[in-house]
């Protein structure tokens, strides 16, 4: 009786470990509750603070434009959070951005330069172009060999433009599927199988224990898309007496 009980709770202490294993993990890979310094934007253009801002999870707003004969055209003026000041990721750090001189200091309706979307996920690019008060107009998805699935792989106009009410961007699919008929890993020794996989783009999942490849699933012949599993099984192949 004693020692089922304590098999139960040894189950129970395991399974809660493992939880909180994942836990960990899940918020370690997706920053999730994260929490971060802000950092110093004032004296930056629009395009480096937001750059800087991408990197560490949080994102820029532009509350307003002020006329300001001190701060460039396009350079932010003040942040409305302290640096320092610590922040969760996918917070937003407001500030004002300079009109450059005017008839004094004041709100204005300015223009300044367009940051860089090249290489950002779509998604967060749309947050920025909203903070900016930027709309998005045409979505042109292309497959991208060297850009990652939902990254922005060009934009028009083009970085450092200024005045712009409306970018147009071009978003990678990622790499084009590519077919073709499996090989025979049949007889080939595993470390042939791997090259050959390797320069196909297959991933081989071996099973048991062998330095020859006796089968394999899908079959020599099958169609398969490079990136997907072939299962081969292992043994010491076909022997000759």
């Amino acid at each position: 009786m004693i020692k089922n009980f304590i098999k139960i709770l040894s189950l129970i202490l395991i399974f809660i470990a493992l939880g909180a294993g994942g836990a960990y993990l899940f918020f370690e890979k997706t920053g999730f509750g994260k929490t971060g310094e802000a950092p110093s934007v004032v004296g930056k253009s629009v395009t480096e603070a937001s750059e800087l801002l991408n990197k560490r999870k949080l994102s820029l707003s532009v509350k307003e434009q002020s006329y300001d004969n001190d701060i460039p055209e396009g350079h932010i003026i003040k942040q409305l959070v302290e640096p320092g000041t610590r922040l969760k990721a996918g917070s937003e750090l407001e500030v004002i951005v300079s009109r450059g001189k005017g008839r004094g200091k004041g709100p204005a309706q300015g223009m300044f330069s367009t940051p860089s979307f090249e290489g950002q996920l779509f998604d967060e690019a749309k947050l920025t172009l909203a903070n900016l008060e930027i709309k998005l107009g045409k979505v042109t998805w292309v497959h991208s060999d060297n850009v990652e699935k939902g990254a922005i792989v060009a934009q028009r106009p083009l970085p450092g433009s200024a005045g712009i009410s409306e970018i147009n961007l071009l978003v990678s699919l990622g790499p084009y599927d590519v077919f073709y008929k499996c090989p025979s890993f049949v007889n080939m020794t595993i470390d042939d199988a791997r090259i050959l996989a390797g320069k196909l783009g297959i991933k081989l999942i071996e099973q048991d224990e062998g330095v020859k490849v006796v089968s394999q699933k899908p079959g020599a012949g099958e169609v398969v898309r490079k990136g997907d599993p072939v299962e081969v099984t292992l043994g010491r192949g076909r022997m000759w007496f």
